[in-house]
């Protein structure tokens, strides 16, 4: 039987330590770089309405590389608590 707050400690750890690997850090890159694609071409349809300026801003911010760093950090900090969340959500429960 698990201990009290074994699955908060795992999600911590999870959050922690998987970016602090190449392959969790690429992972969690392309995983919150496809976040933000979605999240900016919905975004944009429901602004703008048009659906086709939404596909292009979509397929724009999915296969351009970022610009700055702080981009690189932000889509591994989205990607990894996302997949952390996600992690918890369906072992937890």
């Amino acid at each position: 039987m698990a201990k009290p707050l074994d699955y908060e400690r795992g999600l911590v750890k999870y959050i922690v330590k998987t970016p602090l690997t190449l392959v969790g850090f690429v992972s969690m890159y392309i995983f919150g770089g496809g976040l933000l694609s979605i999240a900016s071409g919905l975004t944009h349809l429901f602004t703008s309405k048009s659906v086709f300026e939404a596909v292009m801003v979509y397929f724009l911010t999915e296969y351009l590389p970022p610009t700055s760093i702080e981009d690189v950090i932000a889509q591994v900090v989205i990607g990894t608590f996302t997949a952390g969340f996600l992690w918890y959500w369906k072992t937890a429960f």
